[in-house]
């Protein structure tokens, strides 16, 4: 009973200490999704543009400006302009008008940014321009006019400066909790008069991380010598170093929290062991009588410790590891497509056989020490 009961001990405190670390590297991977869906992905650099401080940069300014930031071998980029317009069924349907942002950009902000199809396809990065309007429904828009597929191949009229219809081809999930259309940014370009400016008028590009200062300041240059002016126009938006402290901050206590069960286990163990011995004093007396050695004995000690811990630091990670994939069968949304991690795994078995081998270490001592002819005698 001591024995099952130590074994509990450790069985628990290893899957609480995989438990802990896969947790963490879930954590990491969703607030890492999180943040590709929303700003964009590692390194992503935002470049504003505009006139006289105030007033959105022309077309031209943000192509010619869009084509030079091209010649320095950015991963991918894109040009986006931002308007607001309605949405309307073309076919008779009860489904009043919906006021969306709209998004014109180009293919590779797909590229730029996490965006999850959820039904249909994405904007093609092609330069051919698209024979009809395409529009891409983020879930919240999508909601409104059929839930996923069923707003699939609807034709939506569209209110700008030339009333158009666009059709769905695409249902994205971009994590924004507002209606949200995405286009061509040359369809875009046709619905509005080039006096009409957008909203904003932005390139949105994607460099290797340890280029991305160089990339700032070229950028930053281009557009000075340009003769842009106005506030800081070039920025990295991908940077999520405060959620990445506060997880392993988190981290660090939870499995400080599991450590010491872990320990706990370790020290039952080692009392375990020394109740053994007691009552196995004539059988190690006989061993020595025999011709077993000193080391021999030690031996003898240490393995058992650490076999009944390997066996609970592989009971420990079979639990933690259900209890893993239960969190990700909860959490349907997550589509982040990481599984168990290998190295929480590795580092609950090494933490419980470092256990094991620790506490066999004073009981194993005792045994190989003890008189032969006391020994026998007991």
């Amino acid at each position: 009973m001591r024995s099952l009961l130590a074994g509990l001990s450790v069985v628990i405190g290893v899957a609480a200490l995989v438990a802990v670390v896969a947790m963490g590297d879930l954590g990491r991977a969703a607030v890492q999704e999180q943040v590709e869906r929303t700003v964009g992905r590692p390194a992503t650099l935002s470049v504003h543009l505009t006139a006289d401080g105030e007033q959105t940069a022309s077309r031209p300014s943000v192509d010619r400006n869009a084509a030079w930031i091209r010649q320095l071998g950015v991963r991918a980029l894109s040009r986006v302009e931002v308007r607001q317009a309605q949405l309307d069924a073309v076919s008779s349907s009860p489904v009043p008008p919906l006021g969306v942002t709209v998004m014109g950009v180009d293919g590779a902000y797909g590229s730029v940014k996490r965006m999850d199809l959820l039904a249909g396809q994405w904007l093609p990065e092609r330069k051919a321009e698209p024979w009809a309007p395409p529009l891409y429904l983020n879930a919240e828009a999508a909601e409104h006019f059929g839930v996923d597929h069923n707003a699939l191949g609807s034709r939506l009229s569209i209110e700008a400066d030339t009333p158009t219809r666009g059709i769905v081809l695409g249902v994205v999930d971009d994590s924004r909790n507002e209606p949200v259309a995405y286009t061509d940014i040359r369809s875009l370009r046709k619905w509005y008069s080039e006096s009409t400016a957008p909203e904003t008028a932005e390139i949105l590009l994607t460099v290797a991380p340890s280029e991305a200062e160089y990339v700032t300041s070229a950028v930053l240059h281009h557009l000075a010598s340009a003769g842009l002016t106005g506030s800081e126009r070039v920025q990295r938006v991908d940077d999520f170093s405060a959620y990445e402290r506060i997880l392993k901050l988190l981290q660090a206590v939870l499995g400080a929290i599991a450590g010491i069960s872990l320990v706990t286990g370790g020290i039952g163990l080692m009392n375990l062991t020394l109740s053994q011995i007691q009552s196995r004093v004539h059988e190690f007396g006989v061993r020595r009588a025999f011709g077993a050695s000193q080391s021999h004995i030690f031996a003898i000690i240490l393995w058992e410790s650490v076999i009944l811990t390997a066996v609970s630091s592989l009971l420990g990670t079979l639990l933690s590891a259900g209890v893993f994939n239960a969190a990700l069968f909860m959490v349907p949304d997550f589509s982040g497509g990481i599984q168990f991690p290998v190295t929480a795994a590795l580092i609950g078995s090494a933490a419980a056989i470092l256990i094991g081998v620790v506490s066999a270490l004073v009981p194993a001592l005792r045994a190989a020490r003890l008189d032969i002819i006391r020994a026998i005698r007991t």
